[in-house]
């Protein structure tokens, strides 16, 4: 018998015995040691380590797929896929989970441009943020010597509090604050981020840079992911995301790669996905949680419960109020939403943006600002979207994704570019009738940068609001993509609260691992990560993961 007829006679066995017997259905109910709640990218990390330690894991994820904001998908139907949520990727050089799985290596190609940030003003000059600090320092100088000197002074300072600090204290556990005051006392880098903690971004960015552009350039990306410019306590992010917004990465084939690579990794480990599957009750029991109800009325039991969905979701929808104790009922009420979220604009067209500036790059960039002229110009535009307004006055940051990964477009030589601008969950007059006007103010102004973005350029395009992100992510409450504000009472230790700021809760059976925890949103992996550790602790589980090296120095030279 030949091969081929040795395959076919076993393909019809194979289909004989699905005849006879086909797929089980997934049982009423069933028992585990883990279910997870929701599959975005701390669902998914926390699963995947839970399963290669041994543990039966569930996922249950109320989306047709698994992946959460990890989405690729035909959003320009047809032929034109667009990463629509997360499409920037700033903490792959520190996120365990791409060590300890390898994933870098069998699964995932990231790309990391040099030209990481452009900004285009309109009167054809431009600014570049680039990985290389010589080249950043090259694009500053054009407007002022003295910034470009300082830029490369302080840089270097801020990228060590970022790679000795923050970046291995993201999947740690949080510290109380006056116990962290005392530890990072240790250090000359340690005292330096706690000075910078004490301001808001816009006196930091003030008191470095005397040119008001360099200033828009370097607030904006300081700030662009939520936080109020005028508010003090949250100064140590300007040195992480400004470190970050050098850094960015993407995922070619799409940021779908990222969950589908975690994904193949549960199910290798014995783990099970089910996809459609929402969670509509926590079960409890005798004050401790003993598994999930889902909508189609399967039970599964279990000895933990891992919820990765907002406080609100969790806490008043799942687990009911009235099986809260005071301590954890009163701050899940008082949580507070992203203040502001993101209006997006994907296009399909003929041609890459081509951007009619001073400096050729800027084209090549990976994320390209525009519609700013001023430091006075942005502050005015966040304090209108607060307000629930957008004005004449609006910009934000586009990129041409297929620059980057041509599989993007079924259609060989046509783009797929977006883009995003922050953006009130509740607007003036309404996103029903807003929600167009705003496509074609920003096409106009597109144009106006990128001359080659003329209508006859676009084939077609498609807008999402800030109520599309919560109708696509129903957790994403008020289009809020981190699951609430950050602000010093909701970060760190506080994130969501005391009592649940390092995974577990007070809630016997019940813990938590999506972005509203320590340290939030963003795809950072901390959240996932630092939940599983914490289950595996609780459930005398043996790790078969170790500390990166950065985490523990960070330990013993800050938590010893």
């Amino acid at each position: 018998m030949t091969e081929q007829a040795r395959e076919m006679q076993q393909m019809t066995m194979v289909l004989e015995a699905l005849r006879e017997k086909p797929f089980d259905e997934f049982p009423l109910e069933s028992d585990w040691d883990a279910v997870i709640i929701g599959g975005g990218p701390n669902g998914l990390m926390a699963a995947a380590y839970l399963a290669k330690a041994g543990l039966k894991v569930a996922v249950l994820e109320r989306r047709p797929e698994a992946g959460g904001g990890l989405a690729t998908e035909e959003i320009l139907f047809p032929c034109y896929y667009s990463n629509p949520h997360v499409l920037y990727h700033l903490m792959v050089d520190y996120m365990p989970v791409i060590r300890d799985f390898n994933l870098d290596h069998h699964a995932i190609v990231w790309i990391k441009p040099n030209y990481q940030t452009g900004m285009v003003f309109e009167d054809g000059k431009s600014l570049l943020l680039t990985r290389m600090v010589a080249d950043t320092w090259d694009s500053i100088a054009k407007y002022s010597f003295k910034d470009a000197v300082a830029f490369s002074k302080v840089i270097r300072t801020w990228q060590r509090i970022v790679s000795e600090i923050v970046g291995p204290a993201t999947y740690l556990p949080a510290v109380p604050p006056m116990e962290l005051v005392i530890a990072l006392q240790r250090t000359d880098i340690g005292r330096e981020m706690l000075e910078l903690t004490e301001r808001s971004p816009l006196e930091i960015i003030t008191d470095v840079f005397e040119n008001d552009r360099v200033r828009a350039l370097m607030l904006y990306v300081s700030c662009m992911w939520g936080l109020d410019p005028r508010e003090t306590g949250i100064g140590f992010f300007v040195p992480l995301l400004l470190d970050r917004g050098m850094n960015k990465c993407y995922c070619y084939g799409g940021s779908h790669k990222f969950a589908g690579a975690l994904v193949r990794e549960i199910v290798a480990a014995g783990g099970t996905i089910l996809d459609a599957a929402e969670v509509t009750k926590i079960i409890m029991q005798n004050g401790r949680t003993i598994g999930v109800e889902t909508s189609e009325g399967h039970t599964l039991r279990s000895k933990v419960v891992v919820s990765s969905l907002d406080p609100h979701t969790t806490f008043l929808d799942l687990v009911g109020a009235e099986n809260l104790p005071a301590t954890l009922k009163e701050p899940v009420e008082e949580w507070k939403y992203d203040k502001w979220s993101f209006y997006t604009l994907h296009v399909a067209t003929k041609e890459p943006p081509r951007y009619a500036c001073d400096d050729p790059w800027v084209s090549e960039a990976f994320m390209t600002l525009f519609g700013f002229e001023s430091t006075e110009q942005l502050l005015a535009y966040w304090d209108n979207v607060v307000a629930g307004k957008v004005a004449d006055n609006f910009g934000g940051h586009a990129t041409c994704q297929t620059f980057f990964d041509p599989h993007l477009s079924r259609m060989p030589g046509e783009h797929v570019s977006s883009f995003q601008m922050h953006a009130p969950y509740e607007i003036d007059d309404g996103w029903d009738k807003r929600g167009k006007e705003l496509e074609e103010a920003i096409l106009d102004k597109w144009q106006r940068v990128a001359p080659n973005m003329k209508r006859e350029n676009i084939i077609k395009t498609v807008f999402e609001t800030p109520v599309d992100i919560e109708i696509r992510f129903p957790n994403m409450r008020r289009g809020g993509i981190k699951h609430g504000d950050y602000n010093p009472m909701q970060l760190g230790y506080f994130r969501p609260n005391t009592e649940c700021s390092n995974s577990s809760t007070p809630i016997d059976g019940l813990y938590v691992c999506g972005a509203s925890t320590h340290p939030g949103g963003l795809v950072l992996g901390g959240p996932g990560y630092r939940a599983a550790n914490k289950v595996a602790e609780d459930l005398g589980v043996k790790k078969w993961w170790t500390p990166t090296p950065e985490m523990e120095r960070y330990t013993k030279t800050y938590l010893e």
